[in-house]
C-alpha cells in the first residue's frame, strides 16, 4: 500500500512536471507576441502619431497584462524619470521565459530606443521586427512540438515509474 502511494506521488510529479514544461513555452510565446503587438504600436505611434516613447506605451499598457506589460511599465518608469542604462535596461527585461537571444534582443533593442533620428529608429525597429518574426516561428514551432510532449511525457515517465514501483 505504501509503495502504491509513492508511486501514487512520483506519478503525479512527473505530470506536474510535464505541465510545467509546456507553461515555459506558452508564456514564452506570448510574451514574444506581446513584443511582436508593442513593435507594431510603437510603429504607429512614431509613424503616424508622432508621440513619444511613454505615451506609446501608456496607450499598450492599457490593453493588456503580462509579464512583457509588467517589463515594459518597468521600462517606461525607467524611461520617463531618466535615460535608461544598459544594465537598468536588462534589469528590466530579464525574463525567465525567455533564451538568451530574446534577451539580447529585447535588451538591445530598449536599450537603443530613442536614442537615434527617425529614419534609423525606423530602421532599427524594421530590423528587430524581421528578426523577432524568425524567433517567434522558431518558439511557436518549439511550443507545438516540445512545449506539446512534455506534458504527455510527464504523464508516460509516471506510469512508468508506477509500473517500476508496484
Amino acid at each position: 500500500m505504501l509503495k502504491f502511494a509513492i508511486s501514487g506521488v512520483l506519478c503525479f510529479i512527473s505530470a506536474y512536471l510535464g505541465i510545467a514544461g509546456k507553461n515555459y513555452y506558452d508564456k514564452r510565446c506570448k510574451y514574444l507576441r506581446d513584443f511582436d503587438d508593442f513593435l507594431s504600436s510603437l510603429r504607429d505611434g512614431i509613424s503616424y502619431a508622432k508621440d513619444k516613447l511613454p505615451q506609446i506605451g501608456r496607450k499598450f499598457l492599457s490593453g493588456g497584462k503580462g509579464a512583457f506589460y509588467n517589463n515594459l511599465e518597468e521600462y517606461i518608469c525607467l524611461a520617463e524619470s531618466c535615460n535608461p542604462t544598459q544594465e537598468q535596461v536588462n534589469k528590466c527585461f530579464d525574463s525567465k521565459y525567455l533564451s538568451k537571444f530574446d534577451k539580447v534582443m529585447l535588451k538591445d533593442f530598449f536599450f537603443q530606443l530613442g536614442r537615434y533620428d527617425y529614419d534609423t529608429q525606423i530602421s532599427r525597429l524594421d530590423l528587430t521586427e524581421s528578426q523577432l518574426k524568425k524567433t517567434l516561428e522558431k518558439a511557436e514551432k518549439e511550443r507545438k512540438t516540445t512545449g506539446n510532449l512534455l506534458p504527455k511525457l510527464g504523464l508516460v515517465l509516471g506510469i512508468a515509474i508506477m509500473i517500476i514501483l508496484a
